[in-house]
């Protein structure tokens, strides 16, 4: 068995770390090599390190664990490289995300789009820009497993550094859909039924057959059909019934966790457009100010709720004592998959069969009215030789106008970050929808406060 060599940008996420290590330890078609875990957090990424030792032992693995402060000899002959950063981590986000407040715009998660997504965009994209950069260098035939948000302008710079390495955006959000076929249509995903298992070969099975396509935190459930049957039209009829999932119309439950996911924005969607979206609801908001207004609480009419930036770092301290706790032995490990696909696909990688994935990749053609190189989010088919998208058609009506505005404004961000352009950031934020919420004259004014707030995480802005 061949030793693999795993990176990690972003080593000490305690977000992500002990799942997707958790999956990884799992694998019977690896048990050795390296783990090598980049991070400027070190008490997260000694932490981080401590359990993966601890997790060598548990399950009978050899991997080296090392954690590096150079990048590049970290990449050094990588067979895989995860991302997971965050510049500026917690104190960048709160700028990100309550700067726009003065100027009438208040987001719920601020993870995508919006001023708040906008900002997030001009820290990260440049690194990861960067990032791929050094990878042509020192592990050209590596695949680059990206999580970190904004995913889609964070991709769009992985690829335009790219020649050889092989770079596939991962998101969740697509995992809810059990959630909305068990009530709607009857397909409940059955007891001991991994996700993954219930998506890609349960539901065929069953002879259910479906679509999904748009960019990330915006995909949508195109076509769905069950021995043949359009579904459809049921789907819109339950959500002109009903408020939310298990509500009857117009009952709008009100929960203050901020996770809550209970369909009102995706049923609300539906009835208007005629479609179900399939992101959280409290990432659909975002794209439309008309769901997250004054008039409507900012959203809390639909039930959700603003996830704080006091409700984050506690949770990352809390994530932080699990894994201590789990490295020194004084709470138990469950050894099950956590449903991301991040393994599966290096499963696929190092020749095992072809799976299928939900991925964010840019479009050559799996959209057919979406523009060319913009980053979409589609079904696909990897295996060792690579990822192969799978036709989705066309966006329907108002749905691809709308992934077609904001892939401009990714655009515009991805080339304000990359050129460290004032003036085509206050072009992107003018171009934002949620950017209604602020006076129009203001924008200029919300961009140079984002600037000045963020200046450590942004030298192409700051260049003398």
């Amino acid at each position: 068995m061949k030793p693999i060599v795993m990176t990690v940008i972003g080593g000490g996420s305690v977000n992500w770390m002990r799942n997707l290590m958790r999956d990884v330890y799992l694998m019977d078609e690896a048990e050795q090599g390296e783990i090598r875990l980049v991070d400027p957090n070190k008490e997260h990424v000694q932490a981080v390190a401590a359990m993966l030792t601890a997790f060598n032992e548990m399950r009978g693995k050899s991997y080296r664990i090392r954690v590096m402060d150079d990048r590049r000899e970290a990449l050094g002959g990588a067979d895989f490289v995860m991302a997971t950063f965050s510049p500026g981590a917690m104190d960048a986000f709160w700028n990100d995300l309550e700067i726009p407040v003065k100027y009438g715009i208040r987001q719920p998660v601020s993870m995508t789009v919006g001023p708040s997504g906008i900002s997030a965009a001009l820290r990260t994209a440049p690194i990861a820009y960067e990032l791929v950069q050094e990878m042509e260098r020192e592990c050209p035939e590596a695949w680059l497993l990206n999580v970190t948000n904004p995913m889609s302008v964070v991709t769009r710079a992985m690829n335009a550094a790219s020649v050889r390495t092989r770079i596939v955006g991962l998101c969740h959000e697509f995992h809810c859909l059990p959630a909305y076929l068990g009530p709607i249509l009857g397909l409940h995903k059955p007891d001991g039924t991994d996700i993954l298992d219930y998506l890609y070969r349960w539901l065929p099975q069953q002879g259910f057959q479906y679509k999904v396509a748009g960019i990330n935190h915006f995909i949508w459930l195109t076509e769905a059909r069950w021995h043949g049957e359009d579904m459809l039209p049921r789907i819109r009829r339950y959500c002109a019934e009903h408020w939310e999932l298990g509500g009857e119309a117009g009952d709008g439950g009100r929960q203050t966790d901020p996770f809550r996911n209970r369909g009102a924005v995706k049923f609300a969607l539906c009835r208007q457009f005629g479609y179900l979206p399939l992101a959280g609801d409290r990432h659909l908001v975002e794209f439309y100010p008309s769901l997250c207004n004054v008039r409507n609480g900012y959203a809390m009419k639909y039930g959700v709720q603003k996830t704080t930036v006091d409700a984050r770092r506690l949770g990352k301290l809390e994530q932080l004592g699990h894994i201590r706790a789990i490295a020194a032995g004084d709470k138990p490990m469950a050894w099950d998959r956590s449903g991301e696909e991040m393994i599966e696909i290096i499963k696929a990688a190092l020749g095992g069969p072809s799976t299928p994935a939900i991925v964010n990749m840019p479009n050559r053609g799996q959209i057919a009215n979406m523009p060319q190189g913009a980053v979409v989010e589609t079904l696909a088919d990897v295996s060792a030789s690579g990822i192969v998208p799978r036709p989705s058609g066309e966006l329907p009506g108002s749905v691809g106008s709308l992934c077609r505005l904001h892939a401009d404004v990714h655009e515009l961000t991805f080339r304000a970050a990359m050129e460290g352009s004032r003036e085509l950031l206050i072009e992107a934020l003018s171009l934002d929808p949620l950017s209604g919420g602020a006076d129009f004259g203001e924008l200029p004014q919300l961009a140079d406060e984002l600037l000045r707030a963020n200046r450590p995480w942004l030298p192409r802005f700051w260049k003398s």
